[in-house]
């Protein structure tokens, strides 16, 4: 790692960019070991950017003020004191993403995205959370659907290129292999799925358990979960693979955050403390 100084700590904070308004949060003054590692060209523009796509409960989202909420932006908040940086919280469109942080247009990804090799060919990643998929049908589930491995010949609804995508596609090989009809997919953007299984367009969505589970609760009886959470990975702090200073700076202030508690403070705020990951490792996905 190139040598950085150390500069005088200068009064930070986070702004977020919605459309043409800017929102700050204050910060206070901090310097410590990850502070000191952030290279030297991101000390001098004073901002780490983080794109996510603010439509993922309880990850991302805009409450009734336009405000972002969530466990990502929290947590990247607290990073970016660490770091004696400015926040900008940029909402970038999923498919959009990687490419915005790989082309520089954007310092990391903070948007509830699993760490996995495929992904790893493109970004490396700190991994900070850890949670698997999980199936979500209505309440009456007229479809009788248990779980993953009862979708064969049903219409499954999931976020279009995403670990569920991949997901639903494993088990369509499974089900022709078996001599059972593959799911009919409706593959949709943010937000969209769970509007149609409301209305009975699709008989299960397929999605990541936290927000399944967050769906769940905010469809206030019209949902449930159905059989058991699928295949927990690592969730990872996107970035560069050109960047491995500005990781090794993200790194370090992860584990300052979990090392007095602000981690777990976060987590259990949102109700997550079960996800917990307390190595902050490197491409730790398969």
């Amino acid at each position: 790692m190139r040598a950085v100084r150390v500069m005088t700590a200068l009064a930070v904070g986070a702004v977020v960019i919605i459309g043409g308004a800017s929102y700050s949060v204050a910060a206070p003054n901090r310097q410590g070991d990850a502070a000191a590692a952030v290279p030297a060209d991101v000390r001098k523009a004073g901002v780490l950017v983080v794109a996510a796509e603010i439509a993922y409960p309880p990850f991302e989202f805009y409450d009734d003020q336009k405000q972002p909420q969530g466990v990502d932006y929290d947590l990247a908040v607290a990073l970016t004191e660490r770091l004696n940086l400015r926040l900008e919280f940029r909402n970038v469109a999923w498919d959009d993403i990687i490419p915005t942080v790989a082309q520089h247009k954007a310092d990391a990804v903070m948007s509830g995205m699993t760490d996995n090799a495929e992904r790893q060919q493109k970004l490396t990643y700190v991994d900070y959370l850890v949670e698997g998929s999980q199936v979500v049908v209505a309440q009456a589930n007229p479809a009788g659907i248990d779980g993953l491995d009862a979708v064969c010949g049903r219409t499954v609804g999931f976020q279009a290129d995403t670990t569920q995508s991949d997901l639903v596609a494993s088990q369509a090989k499974l089900c022709t292999a078996a001599g059972r009809a593959a799911p009919r997919v409706r593959a949709v953007g943010s937000g969209e799925a769970y509007p149609m299984l409301k209305k009975g367009t699709v008989d299960a969505v397929v999605d990541g358990y936290t927000s399944a589970a967050a769906q769940v609760k905010a469809g206030q009886g019209a949902f449930k979960l159905t059989g058991v959470q699928l295949e927990a990975s690592p969730m990872g702090i996107g970035l560069a693979k050109d960047r491995p200073e500005l990781r090794h700076a993200v790194q370090l202030a992860l584990r300052e955050l979990i090392a007095d508690g602000t981690y777990t403070k976060i987590l259990d705020k949102w109700g997550l403390g079960a996800e917990a990951l307390t190595t902050a490792a490197i491409d730790g996905g398969v």
